[in-house]
């Protein structure tokens, strides 16, 4: 084979490939999502940070991923992370188990794994909490894992629309 053939056919291949789609595309987490079952099983949470919300509604655009839940206090709080891994930064409402309240700010950061999406939340009040979230079979599923003063957790949270 020629040079002049080699380099055909590497240009060729090269204005083809990228218009050929991928073995696998990126989930759509969207919807109303409720809660099924922890592993451990009655999964706390870890004092009040990471409790399980009994259901999620997830909105995902091919920017943003947005998350409503009733987790952290009884009217949904919407928490939004942007796909591109860059940060959401704004103030919110925190409460601590003796009853006090305050304004603290959070941030969130989200980044792929392949099909599963990694979502970081982090806020001033020192909590942590990390989510592994995938699909399969229907069943939406988030590895969890906590910080915060005092102890941290890990869980399996199932959920299925």
């Amino acid at each position: 084979m020629t040079t002049t053939r080699i380099a055909f056919l590497l240009l060729t291949l090269a204005a083809v490939l990228p218009a050929v789609p991928s073995a696998q595309g990126r989930p759509t987490f969207s919807g109303t999502w409720k809660f099924v079952a922890s592993t451990p099983a009655n999964y706390p949470g870890s004092n009040g940070w990471g409790v399980p919300s009994p259901t999620i509604v997830i909105t995902q655009s091919p920017t943003e991923l947005t998350i409503e839940s009733g987790q952290f206090g009884t009217s949904p709080m919407k928490v939004v992370y942007k796909l591109d891994g860059s940060d959401t930064i704004w103030d919110g409402p925190s409460s601590s188990q003796s009853g006090s309240t305050a304004v603290v700010k959070w941030r969130t950061k989200a980044s792929w794994d392949a099909n599963r999406l990694v979502l970081y939340t982090w806020n001033t009040a020192l909590n942590q909490m990390r989510d592994i979230v995938s699909l399969s079979d229907g069943r939406l599923t988030i590895v969890r894992a906590t910080e915060q003063p005092g102890p941290s957790t890990n869980a399996t949270l199932t959920y299925t629309r």
